[in-house]
């Protein structure tokens, strides 16, 4: 069982769980995203093998006594095989409701990264998780988000529309429900 930090809404940490009950209980809990960007400067976006939902470059939860950018590392190292530098975006609380109308609270730190036509060679994706990875522009991701909500996982719209208002792009928000 993974052992997780159950934060509250300040990213306090007030306890450990396992990540089945943080999310049975809806235990806000830490998960870590990376956006990859390829040289063309678009979105690398994956299709996950459990349920072909799109979603992050690279994500997962943050383990007991790892930081948000250790859990980053350690999750573009198991998923892309590859290990680059990273940027903090940001930190912020984000909710999500699943199909089967369970809350999952998480506690998301984003970073971003670029890739060059080198890294692009050397990724070796996870077959067990990753089905492929996609490159989008923000523009295209967006206007599909909001016409076809269900091929997204929820968190990932929340990323998104968090990456858009911290960079203050000229990009129009996703529509979360």
């Amino acid at each position: 069982m993974e052992i997780v930090d159950r934060v509250d809404k300040n990213d306090k940490i007030i306890g450990q769980t396992t990540k089945e009950e943080a999310h049975k209980n809806a235990y806000i809990h830490r998960v870590s995203a990376v956006f990859c960007f390829n040289p063309e400067r678009k979105l690398l976006v994956q299709q996950r093998k459990k349920d072909g939902l799109l979603d992050h470059s690279v994500g997962g939860h943050v383990g007991l006594g790892e930081t948000y950018e250790m859990a980053a590392e350690r999750e573009m190292k198991e998923e892309l095989g590859i290990l680059k530098n990273l940027k903090k975006v940001g930190f912020f609380y984000g909710n999500e409701i699943t199909p089967r109308n369970l809350t999952i609270d998480h506690f998301f730190g984003l970073f971003e990264t670029y890739l060059e036509s080198e890294d692009i060679k050397n990724i070796c994706i996870e077959p067990k998780e990753v089905e492929k990875l996609i490159p989008l522009s923000l523009e295209d991701i967006v206007r599909d988000m909001n016409q076809n909500p269900e091929k997204y996982t929820v968190g990932f719209m929340r990323t998104i529309n968090f990456y858009i208002g911290k960079n203050k792009l000229s990009i129009s928000l996703v529509e979360v429900k």
